[in-house]
């Protein structure tokens, strides 16, 4: 059963109606219009904006944390260059191996009778520069010396070696004398 509304209104009620409606319609057109829409419109801009400005944080995040481990190999990379410029200094540093010499002579009982720079030879990246010795020990003695020499912190060579014969120390020991060309490296870089 359907039911069936039957209003009577008068004219002034019918008007009255009518205003209302669009009285409710122009007020919620202009509420739309001049309220609703310009703060949807600011708030997707603001939301646009921290979204970019969350964008910018990660990629400044990620770029931080690079920095810093780009950071960490720099300084190891630094350390390794430090390292590398002990074993094979940019200069030729004679008294540096002056020093080494006379410590290790002394250290394992060698006698250093002559030290004579030589003309250098140029390499790609580096100078070799050998210096002619003379030295005088026990067999013993003078491979303790070229072991101490080849496990110097600086890169050494020892080339050219030539042994003969020496004389008889205080305590009844064959002495040796050795000539041999000691190459030490400069990097050219």
């Amino acid at each position: 059963m359907a039911m069936k509304f039957n209003i009577q209104l008068t004219k002034a009620q019918q008007q009255l109606l009518v205003a209302a409606v669009l009285f409710v319609g122009g007020g919620g057109y202009a509420y739309i219009r001049y309220f609703w829409l310009p703060f949807s419109k600011r708030i997707n801009e603001a939301k646009t904006k921290i979204e970019e400005v969350d964008r910018k944080i990660e990629k400044a995040q990620s770029q931080a944390a690079r920095l810093d481990r780009l950071k960490k190999e720099l300084e190891m990379l630094s350390q390794q260059a430090a390292d590398a410029e002990k074993r094979l200094p940019k200069s030729k540093d004679i008294p540096a191996i002056i020093d080494t010499l006379s410590r290790l002579t002394r250290r394992y009982h060698v006698e250093l009778r002559s030290f004579a720079p030589g003309a250098p030879a140029q390499k790609e990246f580096f100078t070799e520069i050998p210096y002619a010795l003379n030295v005088s020990g026990s067999y013993h003695d003078i491979g303790r010396f070229f072991a101490a020499i080849a496990s110097e912190e600086r890169i050494f060579n020892v080339r050219n070696v030539s042994y003969t014969p020496g004389s008889v120390s205080a305590s009844g020991v064959q002495l040796l004398n050795v000539v041999f060309t000691l190459v030490s490296y400069q990097y050219k870089g």
